[in-house]
């Protein structure tokens, strides 16, 4: 069953040099969103309609859906910004354009 995008959001993903990612992303994929204000960080599935694979660098704006974030999807709004981590550390930021 496919869960439904929480929010669209444009994203600015960090070349490697600033630490940002190290290979190539694709739909479902998933890493950390840390929200401010909030304590504790969420696993976000990117959902990718145009491109089939986001780079090192690259800005897009794409689909988001959390995971078992149900308490706090209520406080989500479009223009909140939020940071993006995997295991290796921050790979970018971003910024809420759109809340469904």
């Amino acid at each position: 069953m496919k869960k439904p995008s929480h929010f669209k959001a444009l994203i600015n993903y960090y070349t490697t040099e600033k630490g940002g990612l190290v290979t190539p992303i694709s739909t479902g994929s998933r890493a950390s969103f840390q929200f401010p204000f909030e304590l504790r960080t969420y696993i976000g599935i990117h959902m990718i309609k145009e491109e089939e694979l986001i780079f090192a660098g690259d800005s897009v704006t794409l689909d988001i859906t959390l995971v078992n974030a149900e308490s706090f999807l209520e406080k989500l709004y479009k223009g909140m910004d939020f940071e993006i981590s995997d295991h290796s550390g921050i790979i970018g930021s971003g910024v809420i354009t759109e809340v469904y």
